[in-house]
């Protein structure tokens, strides 16, 4: 039978398990979208179809819908203008080790190098795979319809293998319609298999000796643990051995902070429980987490890690070993199968009596509850305290919950004080910290987990970056609730100068003081877009404002007005990116 590459690429996205594809077409990709469109046959079910009005959007959204469902979503770009467009998401994604299928449509290769309509070529011919390469962990430049196939499925494994990262797809724009003669349908199972590599057996009899041996163990869980789907064995293994378990800002959720051996987050933003565990701590077993300048405090001794620890480090692939901190065992591997075989190896151990250690991470829980609950003052009419909204919230949604946070000092509090509970997804871009995610990956993981409240959770900075997905939340009518804390600045850039220099450039919204009374009125905005506002000046209006979004039953917008000198207490971490910390560790101590 004769397929047209069009076809090729949407009938092996179907049988590989791509539901939903989103973009902007335009002449290099609309073919494309039209198979997208096209009737599916009544075993097949159908794409869903998410029409977006920026392209940003599509990509931050297949970010966050990987994160929270461990499934690809497939965006897809028009020429090197909407890739442009695209790729702060894609190199977001790629810097978190998410992943997404990304189509890029291109200009057709009789009118590359010659002034092809919206073409890339001023360098060297066809310059949009260099334009993306950067940012993903792969890219295919397809010559011919009969690539596709292969191309694709080579892609689709690439992108869930080892430590995930965005892939794409470069397609010419004859190439959507070229006719292939093909025997029958892709043969997609014989190319991906779902992998589970264990680590050595070795390394991780002598993991569980330093574990069985330790005085002060503990666990700190990073994405990894997330993307892996390995939740519930770290649960097994923490709760069978009672090891303390702290997490990274970005593995926020991989353990229920409701859980007695809980900690919270460790570092830069963290508790002052977990700071306190992990620098204490003899042995650290760490899984899937780099141990990167926001996790470590940059790399200060003493802040959160101590060089004495001893540490054991568990990650998908070698590389993602030892970059900053010696590490006395390795354990490469699947992170489901290196918690299984962790568990089988201590079982036939002897592990110690944890109770002393226990009762100083007790101590040391009930010294940082009551920093925290001092912070969370509500503040005064007109400037909120975001410590409040951030209980307000955690009250008025117990979970689970979808929640994806953009950048920015109200992200702070979220990572410190949100109590992450049982099944909570709660998403946080660490590796690239990039503005904009906030609502379009809260659709995103809307599509992902639709039974779960899904919340956005921006800075006003960051609403300003995402308005255009607002209308696309409203025509789809996805019930996301997005909460604003506006403090009509970039919150974290005046503050910062402020004690640096007791000035600020660059960071009020008030026309750079000739407009000091100017605000955005995100409420005005989101009901223009046709999505419920709310704006919430007082923090005794919390309870209520939460209470209307829950009964609309539909999108809904709660701007907050924010105290600027709202900011989330120490808990020990620290932030000095021009101290040279991490490079004096690969010498060893005399």
């Amino acid at each position: 039978m004769k397929m047209t590459g069009a076809e090729i690429l949407t009938s092996i996205l179907a049988e590989a398990g791509i539901s939903v594809v989103s973009g902007i077409p335009g002449h290099t990709v609309i073919d494309f979208a039209l198979s997208v469109g096209a009737e599916r046959e009544p075993a097949r079910k159908a794409f869903t179809q998410l029409l977006v009005r920026h392209e940003a959007t599509s990509m931050f959204a297949a970010d966050a819908y990987f994160r929270v469902s461990g499934r690809l979503m497939a965006p897809f770009t028009h020429a090197f203008p909407g890739a442009a467009n695209g790729i702060t998401a894609a190199a977001n994604a790629y810097a978190d080790y998410s992943s997404l299928f990304w189509v890029l449509g291109n200009t057709a290769s009789v009118g590359i190098g010659r002034g092809g309509y919206q073409e890339l070529s001023r360098q060297i011919d066809d310059d949009l795979t260099q334009l993306v390469r950067p940012a993903v962990k792969r890219v295919w430049q397809p010559r011919s319809a009969a690539d596709l196939a292969p191309n694709a499925l080579s892609a689709l494994r690439e992108a869930t293998t080892g430590r995930p990262g965005p892939v794409a797809l470069n397609v010419s724009q004859e190439i959507w319609s070229q006719e292939v003669d093909v025997p029958g349908p892709p043969n997609v199972e014989g190319y991906l298999h779902a992998t589970r590599p264990r680590p050595d057996a070795d390394s991780v009899e002598a993991a569980a000796r330093l574990l069985a041996e330790a005085k002060r163990p503990v666990i700190l869980a990073g994405n990894g643990v997330n993307l892996a789907r390995a939740r519930a064995r770290l649960r097994l293994l923490a709760e069978t051995y009672g090891i303390p378990v702290a997490t990274t800002a970005s593995g926020k959720g991989a353990f229920p902070e409701d859980h007695p051996l809980s900690v919270g987050v460790a570092g830069w933003v963290g508790t002052g429980t977990a700071n306190e565990a992990t620098r204490s701590a003899d042995v650290l077993l760490v899984l899937g987490a780099r141990l990167a300048e926001t996790t470590s405090s940059s790399w200060v001794p003493g802040a959160t890690f101590t060089p004495s620890t001893t540490i054991i480090q568990a990650d998908a692939e070698a590389s993602g070993v030892a970059n900053a901190y010696p590490v006395r065992e390795a354990l490469i591997g699947d992170l489901r199968s290196t918690l299984d075989d962790l568990h089988t190896a201590l079982s036939d151990a002897k592990v110690g009596d944890l109770g002393e250690w226990h009762q100083h991470l007790d101590y040391a829980r009930w010294q940082w509850a009551t920093v925290a609950k001092h912070s969370q003052n509500g503040g005064s009419r007109g400037a909120v305290g975001t410590g409040a909204v951030v209980q307000a919230l955690r009250a008025a949604y117990p979970g689970p919950i979808n929640m994806v946070n953009d950048c920015g000092k109200h992200h702070k509090w979220v990572v410190q004080q949100l109590e992450a509970r049982e099944d909570d997804y709660i998403v946080s871009s660490m590796g690239g910290a990039s503005m904009g995610i906030g609502l379009a990956g809260a659709i995103g993981a809307q599509l992902a987990r639709p039974e779960c409240p899904t919340i956005a959770w921006l800075g006003d900075g960051g609403m300003s970056m995402s308005l255009a997905a607002l209308p696309t939340v409203a025509e789809y009518n996805l019930p996301i609730v997005t909460v604003v804390i506006d403090d009509a600045a970039y919150g974290v850039v005046h503050n910062t100068q402020m004690a640096s220099a007791g000035r600020i450039a660059f960071a009020d919204f008030n026309g750079s003081g000739e407009n000091p009374d100017y605000r955005l009125d995100f409420t005005k905005v989101a009901e223009g877009c046709g999505v419920a506002g709310r704006t919430v000046a007082d923090a005794a209006e919390l309870n209520d404002a939460f209470a209307w979004a829950k009964k609309t039953n539909g999108p809904a917008v709660i701007t907050v007005l924010s105290d600027m000198a709202s900011v989330q207490p120490t808990g020990g971490g620290q932030l000095r990116p021009l101290e040279d910390n991490s490079q004096k560790l690969v010498w060893s101590a005399e």
